[in-house]
């Protein structure tokens, strides 16, 4: 009797079990509900992938790379937070520049190798992710980019650099919106020119743009592809001991939905000789992209 006491306690705790809000984020009849699905259209057709709808790293701004390549390898590793009322996120990020063929040429790879979020249930339902909680980790896109100097220190006419990047789709987290699983890709042709000031402080200025393209595929049906107009420019204050750079940078899709994000950038970088380089990047999303952003960075000469 008491067996059979203990068998029906145990299956009106399965059963409790089962009808919790755990057991509908395993079945998702909640996101069924909320989305109105139609019982047969894939769920990832039902989540936009532009920048107004995922997380910060999905479909980040490029930096611009102002009219020059650098002349020594490095290894850049940073810890970035990003502020949204409905999106808690912080992650790493690395860089790796290896210059080529007396640095006419250079290689680049970057990598966000863990990224941990939170997101409340306002943001969830807006961005239609499957992720009941709202709260978990994930792995980022790898960047391979090939950069090319072709004009550099001439007299009258600024330096010249083009470069050729590839976004993967080794990320996951799409379920949650925070990586876009499509590969894509974007070049950009920059320019800058530096100017000597000659004072106590400040040795150069160089002002700086860029224009180009950026592409990455989509799940709609209309729209299998996001073509957009890259553009930027700034200008960095350069001494002996620092660099503070001011860039205005972003792009432009034509889909039209989420897909404008523009943003500024303040970025304060030492330059030791001996030890490696600090740097703090100060991001504001103006358009298309809902975060207020902080990069802190070790730079390491290889």
């Amino acid at each position: 009797m008491n067996f059979k006491r203990f068998y029906r306690f145990l299956l009106m705790g399965l059963c409790c079990l089962a009808f919790s809000p755990q057991g509908k984020a395993q079945d998702f009849t909640w996101w069924n509900s909320i989305h109105n699905w139609d019982g047969h259209t894939h769920w990832s057709r039902y989540i936009k992938l532009a920048p107004g709808f995922m997380g910060p790293n999905a479909l980040p701004v490029p930096e611009i790379n102002k009219g020059k390549l650098g002349s020594e390898s490095s290894l850049q590793t940073a810890w970035e937070t990003h502020f949204n009322p409905g999106d808690r996120t912080s992650n790493i990020y690395t860089r790796l520049y290896l210059p080529l063929a007396t640095n006419k040429v250079g290689l680049s790879l970057e990598l966000i190798p863990y990224e941990r979020y939170h997101l409340n249930t306002t943001t969830r339902d807006a961005r239609r992710v499957r992720d009941y909680d709202g709260t978990g980790s994930a792995f980022g896109d790898l960047y391979l980019g090939t950069h090319i100097q072709l004009l550099r220190n001439r007299r009258k006419l600024p330096d010249i650099s083009v470069s050729i990047n590839l976004k993967t789709a080794s990320g996951n987290g799409l379920n949650a919106a925070r990586f876009t699983d499509t590969p894509g890709y974007f070049f950009d042709l920059s320019m800058g020119k530096s100017f000597s000031i000659h004072n106590s402080v400040i040795d150069t200025i160089r002002p700086y743009t860029m224009l180009g393209l950026y592409v990455w595929q989509t799940y709609q049906i209309d729209h299998y592809q996001n073509d957009c107009f890259l553009y930027g420019f700034g200008f960095d204050i350069e001494s002996e001991k620092f660099i503070i750079s001011n860039a205005l940078t972003g792009y432009s899709g034509y889909i039209g939905d989420g897909d404008r994000p523009l943003v500024y950038r303040l970025t304060l970088q030492s330059q030791f000789e001996k030890y490696p380089n600090l740097s703090v990047r100060f991001q504001e999303g103006l358009s298309d992209f809902p975060y207020t952003s902080w990069r802190f960075s070790l730079i390491f000469k290889l």
